[in-house]
């Protein structure tokens, strides 16, 4: 795993914080309808991961917990058993949130062997309960190690892009610009502006 990316899961359980970060809203429109907000996600996550990982022959997944046990829900997210897990440490930087110490694991594949389609719908579906929809509740953060970007998808609603290579997160801040949260958008558009 880039030593850099272990760092950050090593104090933080997320890249929000950090200043290169890129906050994206996924589901969008009406909030009375709340299909049409995770088809809108579901589009939007998976132009995201499209961008990112489009001429990438193999893909990271972090995961956290006992992620890669032998009754674990990862494997259903690859088409083929072949995977090697290049790192795993534990970390007290999710214990706000879950009181405990915490396994992080990063499975390497290939990305033509990740059910991506399934995955990234998973994650949207997360907060509803939809019969025959897969619901992933446990956090899965894709990576992409030869650009070295990560991208969270944390639920229907978002998704962080961090990378610290400022002039790749430039371009993707210039091309999904009309995406930043509304919320993030005035301390995002500043770091960008100081970007030449």
């Amino acid at each position: 795993m880039n030593q850099v990316l272990r760092n950050i899961y090593l104090q933080s359980h997320h890249t929000y914080s950090l200043r290169e970060n890129l906050r994206f809203e996924l589901a969008h429109g009406s909030e009375s309808n709340y299909n049409q907000q995770i088809e809108n996600g579901k589009q939007r996550a998976h132009r995201i991961f499209e961008d990112i990982f489009r001429d990438s022959a193999c893909i990271q997944l972090i995961l956290f917990d006992d992620a890669c046990g032998k009754n674990s829900r990862f494997r259903k997210f690859l088409y083929h058993q072949q995977f090697k897990i290049v790192d795993h440490f534990m970390t007290d930087a999710f214990k706000n949130d879950h009181m405990a110490t915490t396994a992080v694991t990063v499975v390497e594949t290939s990305v033509a062997n990740l059910r991506r389609t399934k995955v990234i719908d998973g994650i949207c579906y997360q907060d509803f309960i939809e019969p025959g929809k897969m619901r992933i509740t446990n956090a899965v953060v894709f990576y992409e190690p030869k650009k070295q970007i990560l991208l969270n998808i944390y639920d229907d609603r978002g998704c962080d892009v961090w990378s610290d290579h400022f002039q790749q997160q430039k371009a993707i801040y210039q091309r999904f610009n009309d995406w930043i949260l509304a919320y993030d958008r005035y301390a995002i558009d500043q770091v960008f502006a100081s970007i030449p």
